[in-house]
Formats: C-alpha cells, sequence, structure tokens
C-alpha cells in the first residue's frame, strides 16, 4: 500500500511540473534545421509540503522481533531445572485436573519429567527411548522416541523440545501481545494447516524465558507454569539413566 500510494504521489508531481514548463519559443524562419528536441522532464523528487505528514515508514513485523529473542534465549540454554503446576481443562466434558512435578533438561537430548501430584509419574528420554513409569500401577512403558513422536502432532510436538521453541515458527503463524511497561509478553503460535490447535507462550520481560505455556487442542485446555527455574545449571545426569524398579511390568512397543 505505501508503495502505491507513493509512487501515485510522484506522478502526479511529474504530471504538475510538466504542466508548469514554458512553450518551447519559435524558431527563425531563415533557420532550417529543426531545433533539437527537448529533453524528456525528469520527474521532480516529492517534497513534504509544510503541515503535511510525511509517508509512514512500513512498521515492522513485531513477532519477528519476539522470534529472534527467541532463538536467543535457545542458543543460550544449556541446562534446566524447575518446577511446574500443569492445569489440564477439559471443557467439554467438564473435567479439570491439576498436575504438580519437576523438570530435568540437558541439551540437546535429555529430559526427564516427574508428576509428584495426585499421582507420581516419571518420563525420562534420551530422544532415542522414552520410559514412562507409574508407580501406583507398578508399570513401565518403553517406546522409541520417534514412535512416541508420531502419536503427536507435527505442529505442536515441539513443546517439549526445550531450547527449540523458534523452530514452532516454520510451521506457524505467530502473533505478539503484552510486554509493555514491564509485563509479560505473550506469542501465539496457529497452525498454518488450519488445525484446530493453538500453542501461547507467555515470556519473561526480562529474557523472553517461557514462564507460561498454554496449549488448546480443539475443546482441551492444557497450561503448565514453571516456577523455582533454575537455567545452566548443573544437572547429575546419572537422574536420565533409567532402570526398571524390581517387580514391575514392563510394556515394550516397537519403534
Amino acid at each position: 500500500m505505501n508503495k502505491i500510494l507513493t509512487l501515485t504521489l510522484l506522478l502526479s508531481l511529474a504530471l504538475g511540473a510538466a504542466a508548469q514548463q514554458k512553450p518551447a519559443q519559435k524558431q527563425p524562419a531563415k533557420k532550417k534545421a529543426a531545433a533539437p528536441a527537448a529533453a524528456p522532464a525528469k520527474p521532480a523528487a516529492k517534497e513534504t509540503k509544510p503541515g503535511e505528514a510525511k509517508p509512514a515508514a512500513p512498521s515492522e513485523d513485531p513477532a519477528a522481533a519476539v522470534i529472534e529473542k527467541l532463538k536467543a534465549w535457545d542458543a543460550k540454554l544449556e541446562s534446566l531445572k524447575a518446577d511446574f503446576t500443569q492445569e489440564v481443562n477439559f471443557k467439554e466434558a467438564g473435567l479439570k485436573q491439576t498436575i504438580e512435578g519437576n523438570l530435568r533438561y540437558v541439551k540437546p537430548n535429555l529430559l526427564r519429567i516427574e508428576h509428584l501430584k495426585p499421582s507420581k509419574q516419571l518420563v525420562v528420554t534420551d530422544k532415542t527411548d522414552i520410559w514412562i513409569y507409574k508407580p501406583d500401577d507398578n508399570q513401565v512403558v518403553r517406546t522409541g522416541w520417534e514412535a512416541w513422536r508420531r502419536t503427536q502432532d507435527q505442529n505442536f510436538s515441539g513443546i517439549l523440545d526445550f531450547g527449540n521453541y523458534a523452530a514452532l515458527t516454520a510451521r506457524n503463524e505467530t502473533t505478539v501481545s503484552g510486554g509493555k511497561d514491564g509485563q509479560p509478553l505473550t506469542i501465539t503460535f496457529i497452525p498454518r494447516s488450519g488445525k484446530n490447535y493453538a500453542l501461547t507462550l507467555t515470556l519473561s520481560p526480562e529474557d523472553y524465558f517461557p514462564v507460561e505455556a498454554e496449549l488448546t487442542v480443539e475443546t482441551t485446555v492444557i497450561r503448565t507454569r514453571l516456577t523455582a527455574v533454575e537455567k545452566n545449571a548443573a544437572v547429575d545426569k546419572a537422574l536420565f539413566k533409567f532402570t526398571k524398579p524390581k517387580g514391575a511390568e514392563m510394556l515394550e512397543f516397537g519403534n
């Protein structure tokens, strides 16, 4: 739109300048040679009249700036310790569930998620295998990471990819809001495929760290908040070595 307006103004100024040119004087009758043709008038440079507002410069995409900050945060993250509270709202069924636990992450592939309430559960993965242990059922489920990922929607499987949130921008439209006067900033990802999903990250105003994530899948809303966050602290890698508890039932699924 701005380019079209600028071109229209330039054409108007050029036509105005051509109309104001003086007519060429007649040549003496005795002179046989024709006078050289006048050079075409050059379009006059666009000028801003007194009191006239200058054309607005194209506005920058606010989401692009946030994504760059998010990428910078991705690049700096090497490890993460945090507690979390996760609220799952099954709107259609009218059911809500709150889960409390903690997570440990070491870049690029080590992730441990432990549920403490309402029931215990442990998830450990090295992005090759994924282990899910439920003490109340005395049961261990093991499957390949890629097999597990194939059961997830590819637009939002990155919600568990700490240190790789920026990759979501390649598959989704983004919108940004908030961030004024020290308030948290939010960025929302909506799949270009048109599927009924949305992921909103609430970012810290200090370093753009995602302190909250809200994933909406049709009529289900999953909101995860991180607290007691420690970035790039030492993490014992022994935590990511899973050993099946004695007597637990093992269920294995193909890779």
